[in-house]
């Protein structure tokens, strides 16, 4: 009988030699999944903000094949769709319906009496904003543009980190039902722990922000942003409102048509200083018939609980006024910190606080990164402009030629003359084009509405349509500013005059 005497070296080599083949095959199977992982965060383009210039931009460059990341701080849609003109203009429904029940008799309608229900206007405001920012998802998971919710900082040109979120710019708001619009937005869950991504291209799409001045207590509960005045669930019944630019006057316009005692107060001699001086005055003389008091040429000095001490210019005496509530609308800031952007390379205009770009193309002085929206624009048609900007960087990083000769270049730019925008006071406030400086080249025309078959129809008289245009044949529309109830429709058939102006 014989039996075998398994040498002890051997097994112990083959078990060596099978040890090492299964350390390989792990190794090769972690690195097959690192691999996986790493590529779950590379992208063609990166878009910081979901804003009109964010998502615009993101789902043009998905639509050409690009693989696609937007990474947001707040909720879908930015501050524009959330927080700023979507929940302005709804609400701004319901103040012109109240101004039509007034003027109803004008048409042989007796309304002997109407009762506001606030709750109503602001559950329409909320059911807009829901549904306007489930438009823009929906476009979103359609094209498989990947969202992330958190915080971003640029490394540098190909390189972001998304931190978790720790604060909500508006942690504080509560819809019409009590309800956080961020716990009742379950499809934009925040990041839970730091993340890299890695980007071909980057565009910076992430807005600004309201800026409270030196002269706001940090603690006063009684001075508030337009955000925070917007979601207040109750009409204030009275109003100090610092800022008469486009914001102030809205809010003026809006707020005296739900029969809050308002006080406009402005620094410089008139409202909305950039417009044509006859629209500023005729948006003036429609809030004081709504009962607005404007105080003009008035520096503030103090602001506390309420109460607001303003300087009268020229005569340097003091006056004090108080309300339930004020809002500051004196300007805003870019969410970016430039000088962070600046240490990356990128060129930043600081009389103007934008990212200086490339008009055709929104690239900045980095390639690889472009920018739009409000942190290039200094322009007052922010959404439309982001819009635009948007989709000239999408067109550049695709290479998509626009149909561009030297006519009509200005055109395509970034800041596009023919882009309208509107102030949606009662009655509205629409301009398109530069206002030129007054020479013997330059030609005013000032139409009334008085004068308007259908204006006189609708007893829709009160307005009027002032334009410049060059003085040569065939004549060239420059600029177009107006002040009509139907301005926002109006003024696109004098943008498509001048887009088409030679």
């Amino acid at each position: 009988m014989t039996t075998d005497v398994m040498n002890t070296s051997t097994f112990s080599e083959n078990i060596s030699v099978d040890n090492e083949k299964d350390e390989t095959i792990d190794n090769l199977i972690e690195e097959q999944k690192q691999e996986v992982e790493s590529e779950k965060y590379q992208f063609d383009v990166i878009v910081i903000g979901s804003g009109p210039g964010g998502y615009t931009s993101a789902i043009r460059c998905a639509q050409y094949g690009k693989s696609v990341a937007i990474i947001e701080r707040d909720l879908i849609g930015g501050h524009a769709v959330n927080w700023g003109c979507i929940p302005l203009n709804s609400m701004m429904t319901s103040a012109r319906l109240i101004r039509s029940i007034h003027e109803s008799t004008r048409y042989g309608i007796n309304i002997t009496s109407h009762r506001i229900d606030f709750s109503h206007i602001t559950r329409h405001r909320d059911e807009a904003v829901k549904k306007i920012r489930s438009q823009i998802k929906f476009f979103l998971n359609k094209y498989h543009i990947q969202v992330y919710i958190g915080t971003a900082s640029i490394i540098d040109k190909n390189h972001i980190i998304i931190k978790p979120i720790q604060k909500y710019t508006y942690a504080n708001v509560y819809d019409t039902d009590g309800r956080s619009p961020y716990e009742s937005d379950d499809s934009s869950i925040p990041i839970r722990t730091e993340i890299e991504i890695t980007g071909q291209h980057i565009i910076v799409a992430s807005g600004v922000e309201y800026e409270l001045p030196k002269f706001v207590e940090i603690n006063d509960k009684r001075t508030v942003d337009p955000t925070q005045l917007l979601w207040h669930r109750n009409i204030p019944e009275s109003l100090i409102i610092i800022g008469g630019g486009v914001l102030g006057c809205e809010l003026a316009s809006l707020y005296g048509h739900l029969n809050s005692n308002i006080i406009l107060i402005e620094k410089n001699s008139r409202l909305l200083k950039f417009m044509d001086e006859q629209v500023s005055i005729a948006v003036e003389t429609r809030l004081k018939e709504i009962g607005v008091e404007i105080i003009l040429n008035a520096n503030i000095e103090q602001v506390s609980n309420g109460k607001v001490i303003v300087q009268l210019r020229p005569t340097n005496t003091n006056r004090t006024v108080s309300a339930s509530y004020v809002v500051v609308c004196t300007g805003r800031k870019p969410t970016f910190n430039y000088e962070n952007l600046e240490k990356l390379g990128i060129a930043i205009d600081y009389e103007r606080s934008t990212i200086i770009i490339n008009e055709q193309t929104c690239q900045t002085s980095i390639p690889t990164i472009y920018a739009c929206g409000g942190i290039v624009s200094s322009c007052w048609s922010w959404v439309p402009c982001a819009i635009r900007q948007g989709h000239l960087a999408a067109n550049a990083i695709c290479k998509i030629e626009s149909d561009i000769n030297e006519n009509n270049r200005k055109l395509y730019t970034a800041n596009n003359p023919a882009i309208p925008f509107v102030i949606n006071v009662i009655p509205a406030v629409a301009s398109v084009g530069e206002i030129p400086k007054l020479t013997n080249d330059v030609l005013i025309y000032i139409f009334k509405f008085q004068s308007n078959r259908r204006a006189i129809i609708d007893n829709q008289t009160w307005g009027f349509i002032k334009m410049w245009t060059t003085c040569d044949e065939p004549k060239r529309f420059l600029a177009v500013q107006l002040v009509h109830e139907f301005a926002a429709e109006i003024i696109e058939y004098y943008s498509m005059i001048i887009s088409l102006s030679k």
